[in-house]
Parts: C-alpha cells; sequence; structure tokens
C-alpha cells in the first residue's frame, strides 16, 4: 500500500501524517487534525524572524498512498543542510498549500508551498519533473507553541525537537490531556509515540473507566497499536470477560480472540474458557464450525486440549470421513491422534491391504507403520 522507502511502524495511519524519527528512520501518520489542534490554548501563530531549520527535500506525488481518511499521502524526505538529521513522512495533499496540481504528475518549475503544523510551518521551494520533486526548505517554529511546551515542563527544546513535534503534529492540547488523564512530563520519546499510534487523552480515560488504570506507555501504546480499545473491552466484559491483564488484550487482539468467537463457543457449551485456552484455541485456528462437523461424527463435546490436539495433528473432519469409510468406524480421538502421528492414513491403509496386510484394527495400522516388514515377520 504505502511506497515509502522510509515508513513505517505499525502500520497505523490516521488523519494527520508524520514520520518523525532520526536518520531515515519514519512512522505511519499521526492521529489527528488540524480541529483537535485548535482546541489548544496556545494563541495564533507568531512567526520568527529566522528559519530554525533549513536543508532539502525530495518528494514523490506519484507514488501516494491512502489513510484511513482515503485522502492520498505524499512521501517527503529531509536532510537538514549539515546533514545530520533525515526525517521521511507522508503528507495529506490538501495540506500542502501553494502546491500546483502540474506537480502531481507533470513538469513545474519554480513552486513554493508550505505546510503548517501547531509547533511551526514548513516553507519549501524547488521544481518537479514528472511527480518527482526536489529543492530547499525552511522551518520556522512557533515560538507560543515552544513557550507552551516550556510551561508544560519541555524547556530547552533543540531544533531537531520542535521540527520532529510538527512532523507528527503533537499539540500542546495533546500534551495537556495527557497529564490531565495522569501521564505528567512524559520522556519525549514517548509523548511522540503516544501520538503517532494515537493513545490521546480519551483513549486514556475511556481504558479508565473499564477499569485500566495506570498502565504503563509501552503497554498504552501496544495497546493502541492492536486495537485493545475502551470499545472491544467493553465487548469483552459483556460477554463476562473480566479482569484480563493488558497482555492477554493484547493477545486476544493478535490472535482475535473477539467477542463473536467467544459468544459461539458459549452456545455450543464452552462457557467460562480460560484466557490461554481461549488463545491456544485461535493459534491452532480451532473454529466453531469445525467442531459442529466433529459433532456430527460423533466428537461432540471434546476437551479444549484434545481439540488443539486435533488441529496440531491434522485431524480433520475429512480424515476423520476417510479412515472410517475403510471399516474403522469406533476408532478413537487418542487412535486418530496415533494415526497422525505415524502417517497412517487412507492411502496407507488400502496400499498395506493390497499388499497382504488385513489391518483389522487401528492398532495393526500403526503397528505397521512403526515395525514395516518385521511386523508380517511376527505372524500379525
Amino acid at each position: 500500500m504505502r511506497k515509502a522507502a522510509v515508513l513505517l511502524l505499525a502500520a497505523l495511519t490516521a488523519p494527520v501524517t508524520a514520520a518523525v524519527l532520526p536518520v531515515g528512520v519514519a512512522t505511519s501518520d499521526g492521529p489527528f487534525g488540524k480541529a483537535f489542534s485548535a482546541a489548544s490554548a496556545a494563541p495564533a501563530f507568531q512567526p520568527q524572524t529566522s528559519p530554525s531549520s533549513r536543508g532539502e527535500w525530495t518528494a514523490d506525488t506519484r507514488n501516494t498512498w491512502r489513510g484511513d481518511d482515503g485522502e492520498p499521502r505524499v512521501q517527503f524526505n529531509l536532510r537538514t543542510s549539515a546533514g545530520d538529521s533525515r526525517w521521511g513522512f507522508g503528507v495529506r495533499l490538501r495540506e500542502l498549500v501553494g502546491l500546483p496540481p502540474a506537480a502531481v504528475a507533470n513538469v513545474a518549475n519554480d513552486v513554493q508551498f508550505s505546510w503548517t503544523r501547531e509547533a511551526g510551518t514548513f516553507r519549501f521551494s524547488g521544481s518537479f519533473d514528472q511527480g518527482r520533486g526536489s529543492g530547499t526548505y525552511t522551518f520556522t517554529q512557533d515560538q507560543t507553541f515552544v513557550n507552551n511546551m516550556a510551561g508544560a515542563g519541555y524547556k530547552n527544546l533543540s531544533t531537531d525537537d520542535i521540527v520532529r513535534l510538527a512532523m507528527i503534529d503533537v499539540t500542546i492540547a495533546h500534551v495537556r490531556g495527557l497529564a490531565q488523564a495522569g501521564y505528567p512530563n512524559l520522556p519525549l520519546d514517548d509523548l511522540v509515540r503516544t501520538r503517532i499510534h494515537r493513545v490521546t487523552p480519551e483513549f486514556v480515560r475511556d481504558l479508565a473507566a473499564s477499569g485500566y488504570k495506570g498502565i504503563d506507555v509501552d503497554d498504552l501504546v501496544r495497546m493502541a497499536i492492536h486495537g485493545a480499545t475502551p470499545e472491544n473491552i467493553k465487548a469483552l466484559q459483556a460477554q463476562g470477560i473480566r479482569g484480563l491483564a493488558v497482555e492477554d488484550l493484547i493477545r486476544f487482539r493478535i490472535h482475535k480472540v473477539t467477542p463473536e468467537f467467544i459468544k459461539a463457543l458459549e452456545t455450543r457449551g464452552y462457557k467460562n474458557v480460560p484466557a490461554e485456552d481461549l488463545v491456544k484455541m485461535r493459534i491452532h485456528r480451532v473454529t466453531p464450525e469445525e467442531m459442529d462437523q466433529l459433532k456430527a461424527l460423533g466428537f461432540g463435546g471434546m476437551d479444549i486440549e484434545d481439540l488443539v490436539k486435533f488441529r496440531i495433528h491434522k485431524v480433520t473432519p475429512e480424515f476423520i470421513k476417510s479412515i472410517r469409510d475403510l471399516g474403522f468406524a469406533t476408532i478413537t480421538e487418542e487412535q486418530l491422534v496415533r494415526f497422525r502421528i505415524h502417517k497412517v492414513d487412507a492411502q496407507f491403509i488400502r496400499d498395506a491391504r493390497a499388499d497382504g496386510f488385513a489391518l483389522q484394527t487401528p492398532g495393526d495400522a500403526v503397528d505397521l507403520a512403526i515395525h514395516g516388514p518385521r511386523w508380517k515377520r511376527r505372524g500379525y
């Protein structure tokens, strides 16, 4: 989907773009647009008399991608004049003020356009040829933003810090909101990660309302990345799944242990299944549909451990039918697993019988598979 040369962490896009790690490392689009930025208490933009950063830029408007909002993004790469910092990030096309339409696919010379964030404004000049652009840029920090960040505990931010905050659109409202939600004075790297992965003040407060308070920032980010949202937690709680550890919530999302899956198990008599077993069932692809097929074959109400064994050893409904068709109508769960372990299948049985082996019981078939020709010499 994304053609960017340097993108992304986890792959989570959202309305605002940005990637902001130095020296060629980039992340996904940020989660908020200008509407959220406007909620900040910071006064209007106050331009500086000189840029706080300058350097070179490249862009490719031909290889765009779309975020969750469906809007096209353009990949930008910046390098400071000194060459000591590089960034890669995506920008929504409509946010590039002054970019001529010809820049998207044709030739455009002497272009000038800008991109404004709460932390400051990027101003670009250069040219495009068949959608590939390059030139120079300046970044002018917003002094009001810098002052507000200092008031929130982030003093003496470097030029690179301000550029980084601008790229992912960290707003003072986001910083203050996290502080009010119980996360003041986060390290700058953690503050950046919360913005990239949509760990909003609302997200934190809703988690607390669901019983998850004071969670470590690393876990908050992991929950956001894997979709362990307050909404998902509430849906699980509605199915009676309560008191899960954060790690379990994340594993549920990774392995798709959904409320729907849990409900489907309950309707088949599997209630209050431990979290560990739910995850194992998902890992080994134990489905309610296959459980129904096994029940129709006489294997209903199996223990979860046995259901998982069936999946591990590929004891499928189709396999069971093929073995029963050869006369093993009363074969047990354990014998079916042993068949798979020792590579006894329908073709093996047919070939053995064609060679003169009667194989009247499942044990006969397993013995032949284990001992080979010696089985016949023993007089069986």
